[in-house]
């Protein structure tokens, strides 16, 4: 999954970024090929306005008025349109300049550079003359035209386009070779990239393939118990309820469970995805947190332990009632269950200027550094406290209460403070 995931990201974005360089390129080219015609057809207008015969635009015996270029720089800059531009136009040395009459009869011809057949320049006059542009190109003679109209009749530069083709073709091939050249270092840029982008999916996946091997394992163990507690009361054909009490009991101690298992895994499958909707109100923590230490003082004086609770009155918060009572029982329960003998718990909740102040202080056994960095995941706990009871999603619940609460959950295990769990709720 995760090699396909990174392919299609590699793919993706290689065609993404693949189109818009090919966009770019084809803008190029067409501005390129674009800005060649215009040159092209504003040195050929120049050639026809400055070669053109008398006769054609001002009247027969009237010169063609050009002036003198050194005494007017300006004229350097003369469009296809008479308009002013601040480019100068291509020279062009090689053209044939025609006159003919409105019916596009060749009266006289000119040339410079170049030479055409009769009947091909005839076919050229007569293309552009039935054009109704006053430029064009004539693609099957590779030739560009600009017809100027006179009274008269026409004068009409023709000038060899062949060079703008070939530049066309070069700048094609120059931005083919540097598309190839660019996609090569987006795809090795895609593929490191890539490698970053999926570790985050790689971690989620990971760490989900190990919640379902994690739950199926948890979950196999009281099943294989019930149906070992069935299969033993099957046997037993003539007994009573009273005499298959103890499988009984077992079984139902095994369901029940299941069913904390299960109720623990949907709590953390719906604050995932945001499901978890509780209603929110002003909640007495000092009253939770007081009740679940003198629920567990039984339990502490079972094994030797003292819980000194060191609970500020009348510590209120926004959360929810149900949620902060099994974050103090999960903390709590924690402390007791892993602390020394003769040793003690301490339970601190302080108000503060700006939050709330909730830790549970206990000595045992210190919580390695690689522990602690998983010490909230799901289904983990540490090898040594692998033969108490329990399924190793308490401390992962807890913190997704606290989260839930704009709070912050932290642990500190050490030698000579012990392992102190704490949760912050800032205002």
């Amino acid at each position: 999954m995760i090699k396909k995931l990174r392919r299609r990201i590699i793919l993706v974005n290689m065609l993404l970024v693949g189109i818009v360089i090919l966009l770019i390129f084809t803008v190029v080219c067409v501005n390129s090929y674009s800005n060649s015609v215009h040159e092209l057809e504003r040195g050929l207008t120049m050639v026809a306005e400055k070669e053109g015969f008398k006769g054609n635009q001002f009247g027969e015996n009237a010169p063609v008025q050009i002036q003198n270029n050194a005494e007017n720089p300006q004229n350097n800059m003369i469009g296809k349109r008479g308009g002013d531009n601040n480019e100068r136009p291509v020279q062009i040395s090689s053209y044939i300049i025609v006159t003919t009459d409105k019916d596009g009869n060749i009266s006289n011809t000119k040339e410079s550079g170049i030479t055409m057949d009769e009947d091909d320049l005839k076919e050229c006059v007569k293309t552009a003359i039935e054009s109704k542009e006053m430029s064009g190109q004539i693609s099957s003679y590779n030739l560009m035209f600009v017809k100027l109209d006179g009274m008269d009749g026409y004068t009409i530069a023709l000038a060899d386009s062949s060079g703008i083709n070939t530049n066309l073709r070069n700048t094609l091939l120059l931005n083919f070779g540097l598309f190839i050249g660019s996609m090569g270092i987006i795809f090795l840029i895609s593929f490191l990239l890539s490698s970053f982008a999926v570790k985050p999916v790689k971690s989620a996946w990971e760490q989900q393939k190990q919640f379902v091997a994690d739950a199926s394992h948890e979950l196999k163990t009281p099943l294989t118990v019930i149906l070992a507690n069935n299969n033993i009361m099957m046997s037993h054909t003539n007994s009573t309820v009273k005499d298959e009490k103890q499988w009984l009991e077992s079984t139902e101690e095994e369901a029940q469970h299941m069913k904390s298992l299960i109720d623990q895994m949907l709590f953390l499958a719906k604050s995932d995805a945001g499901e978890t909707n509780v209603e929110m109100s002003e909640v007495d923590f000092s009253e939770i947190v007081e009740g679940t230490s003198l629920n567990f003082e039984p339990v502490a004086f079972e094994k030797g332990v003292m819980i000194d609770p060191q609970i500020d009155s009348e510590v209120t918060l926004i959360g929810n009632a149900t949620q902060l009572n099994q974050l103090s029982h999960i903390l709590i329960d924690n402390a007791v269950k892993y602390s020394e003998e003769n040793s003690t718990v301490t339970i601190k909740l302080k108000k503060h200027s700006d939050g709330v102040e909730f830790s549970v202080n206990n000595f045992g056994s210190v919580i390695s550094e690689d522990d602690l960095e998983h010490i909230f995941d799901r289904f983990y706990r540490a090898e040594k406290s692998r033969t108490t009871k329990g399924y190793g999603l308490g401390l992962s619940i807890a913190k997704k209460i606290v989260e839930s609460m704009n709070g912050k959950l932290s642990v500190q295990s050490n030698e000579k403070d012990g392992t102190t769990f704490t949760a912050i709720y800032r205002k």
